[in-house]
């Protein structure tokens, strides 16, 4: 097989082997590389292994035996899924093997879509809906799993980054259209200053990718950055993919996002949480990853021209009003 990745394929398969040896009574396997990470990308990997008809996902990290991310991981998971289990609809993927080396374990793989892939390709907007709804079913088993407090909502930390991205970098937005959406954020943060919302445990990545969507049934999965903070944050992460469906102005509330699809996202997330920060800080995100697109990743790729558009064209849309 090719190796497209560029990855340690004597290691991989060691490790495989080692996987095998301890679970599996047959010693034949084959494998694909299915994931590089783009920040940590010799490092981070994931491998679907096929062995007699079964296929597991084994997640790589080379370094993991140092900081125990693998590890913490992995404890998450066991956990979670004993939470999960009460539910029929909704799960994590399940855990099989950790590696003493620190350095990989081995989960169930799902070969279904993801989220993101079923909310960009689904064409009927009743369809997507649906999607938007289990996913916040899903959400909302997830954050049930500790006890949830209350903390005071800091927003100071999107404006040092939209600053930030203007003295660092070579936004392709124009000034003349991001300024004034950046002096209409100042405006709505008058409104939230001092108020607190909902902290509960979060997945710290909710992002589409990471949710697979089966037939009847959700699978959550990659909680390596999961820790206890405010719940909008997860709902942002996801709900910001919306930028890609299509709608009128009308179609769009204040946050930026597309009323259906919100709407259809909290018929099963039940959580009490603080709409004015939730929109406040869905509209400081897009404009926090519009204004990240540079001028050379907007010459680069398509998609990345293509983001730049759909996420302008929300955020025209979305700051004509205040929160």
């Amino acid at each position: 097989m090719v190796n497209l990745f560029n990855y340690n394929d004597r290691l991989v398969s060691m490790f495989i082997e080692e996987f095998v040896e301890a679970k599996c009574s047959n010693s034949r396997f084959i494998f694909t590389c299915v994931y590089k990470s783009a920040d940590f990308p010799e490092e981070r990997q994931v491998f679907l292994i096929e062995i007699e008809g079964q296929r597991f996902a084994l997640k790589l990290d080379l370094t993991s035996h140092k900081t125990d991310r693998l590890e913490n991981e992995f404890d998450v998971l066991n956990r979670l899924q004993l939470h999960f289990e009460q539910h029929k609809r909704v799960s994590v993927i399940k855990p099989i093997y950790f590696s003493p080396s620190g350095k990989f374990f081995v989960t169930e793989y799902v070969g279904r879509k993801t989220a993101t892939e079923a909310i960009r390709e689904l064409e009927q907007d009743n369809r997507a809906g649906q999607i938007y709804r289990r996913s916040g079913e899903w959400l909302n088993v997830l954050h049930s799993f500790t006890e949830a407090t209350h903390e005071r909502f800091w927003y100071q930390w999107m404006f040092e980054n939209l600053t930030s991205i203007i003295s660092s970098s070579t936004p392709q937005a124009l000034a003349e259209e991001y300024e004034p959406m950046i002096e209409q954020l100042h405006r709505d943060a008058i409104k939230i200053d001092g108020v607190s919302d909902l902290k509960v445990f979060s997945s710290g990545d909710f992002h589409g990718r990471n949710l697979i969507i089966d037939s009847g049934h959700v699978y959550g999965l990659d909680f390596t950055e999961s820790k206890e903070k405010l719940a909008v944050y997860d709902i942002v992460d996801f709900l910001k993919i919306d930028v890609f469906r299509q709608g009128k102005s009308s179609d769009i509330d204040r946050s930026g996002i597309l009323k259906y699809n919100k709407k259809m996202f909290f018929k099963l997330y039940r959580h009490p949480i603080n709409m004015d920060v939730l929109d406040f800080s869905i509209r400081a995100r897009l404009l926090i990853d519009w204004m990240s697109i540079t001028r050379e990743r907007y010459s680069k790729t398509k998609f990345q021209r293509t983001k730049f558009e759909k996420f302008r064209e929300r955020l025209l849309i979305t700051f004509q009003t205040g929160l």
